[in-house]
């Protein structure tokens, strides 16, 4: 197992967003969180990627156990080091251009010269469909092909696993498209991946796993053909049915 979180909680003020959650990513697994608005998918991920702090939980990683509420900063830099995160809001630096923006995570970060850089840049924008544009700055690109840039940023530097936090949300649906197809060719490739999204028919048809979460908690797990096709849960059958029309 890749990785695994037990008893993740976190709560905002008075509201608990996470009331206990447990779940795992195998090495190659394209696990799907999906659950209505407010269901907590969105904060389990980053407190995932420690983007927040949970209140109480415990992750292995690679079998070395870890206090989520403990870790260390050096503890957090090495297990980002083997992770990436792409945002709902692409999150470049607007006055850099595409490849920069692959790139700097790796000069500084990751202390690559810089043309040891540019070639990981440079391939991880081919493998986006945009080496083309590598000179190009974010206004000159569409929304669609900036995501694309920003997933070029997390798979240049190798990482165990992405999360991906609702990565089409921010894009017309015309755009949507040229995204998914991105990551639909990670899943092909055995790129380990956990992706909260509301498309359910990329849900249906990419991942290995589906998370179904509600008012914080895990209702069910499991593979992807059986939660579409057989799951456990009445809840589960009835977000699906009426979400995957």
């Amino acid at each position: 197992m890749l990785l695994e979180v037990k008893n993740v909680k976190k709560h905002f003020k008075s509201l608990d967003v996470l009331k206990g959650i447990d779940l795992s990513i195998d090495t190659g697994e394209a696990a799907v969180i999906l659950g209505p608005s407010g269901a907590g998918k969105t904060t389990l991920l980053r407190c995932m990627n420690f983007l927040e702090t949970p209140d109480s939980g415990e992750l292995i990683f690679e079998g070395q156990r870890y206090d989520m509420t403990h870790m260390s900063k050096k503890e957090i830099r090495n297990y980002h080091l083997q992770t990436a995160f792409v945002f709902q809001s692409f999150n470049l630096f607007l006055n850099k251009t595409a490849l920069q923006n692959v790139t700097e995570g790796l000069i500084i970060a990751r202390g690559l010269d810089k043309n040891q850089a540019e070639k990981k840049g440079l391939e991880a924008l081919e493998r986006v469909g945009l080496v083309t544009h590598k000179d190009h700055f974010p206004h000159q690109l569409s929304g669609g092909q900036q995501q694309r840039v920003a997933i070029a940023r997390a798979i240049a530097a190798d990482p165990k696993i992405i999360f991906f936090d609702e990565p089409t949300s921010a894009l017309d649906p015309e755009l949507t498209g040229e995204v998914l197809s991105v990551m639909r060719s990670l899943a092909d490739d055995g790129m380990t991946m956990a992706i909260v999204t509301h498309e359910i028919e990329f849900a249906r048809t990419v991942s290995n796993k589906i998370i179904f979460m509600e008012n914080g908690v895990v209702v069910e797990s499991g593979p992807t053909a059986k939660m579409f096709t057989n799951p456990d849960k009445e809840r589960t059958a009835a977000f699906l049915k009426v979400t995957g029309k």
